[in-house]
């Protein structure tokens, strides 16, 4: 199952979350992989985006409370991008709609994929996620 949208430039809230240790050590005992803190940020339709995570199970991540601040759950779905593995993150606090994607990877997709804003990109959302070897 694909989704394909556009490469966009975000506002750099997930970089924030993707930096926290607490957020770190669950994603990466989800997918195997340490995010890079920063998500790859894609454009597509609703209806293209809801299709495709209705058809896989996502593991979730429960908000929590630290330092007297509140963070947001996360359903994590399993994914690959163009021959890396990456993670979709669907966030329940998001100033984004409901046609934004956002992926996490252990690499900067960016740099790694030599994208830019604009650019079309697919996105492989798997059934489950791949064992990393140590």
């Amino acid at each position: 199952m694909k989704i394909e949208g556009k490469v966009f430039s975000g506002m750099n809230v997930a970089e924030e979350y993707l930096k926290m240790n607490q957020y770190q050590r669950k994603i990466k005992d989800i997918t195997g992989f340490k995010p890079f803190p920063g998500t790859l940020n894609l454009r597509s339709s609703k209806e293209e985006v809801k299709n495709t995570l209705n058809q896989v199970d996502s593991v979730r991540i429960s908000s929590f409370s630290f330092e007297d601040e509140e963070y947001s759950g996360i359903d994590v779905y399993p994914a690959m991008v163009q021959g890396h593995d990456a993670a979709v993150l669907r966030m329940d606090v998001t100033d984004y709609g409901p046609e934004v994607v956002e992926i996490a990877a252990k690499h900067k997709l960016r740099k790694a994929l030599d994208i830019q804003d604009g650019d079309k990109i697919k996105v492989d959302v798997k059934n489950q996620f791949q064992s990393e070897s140590p």
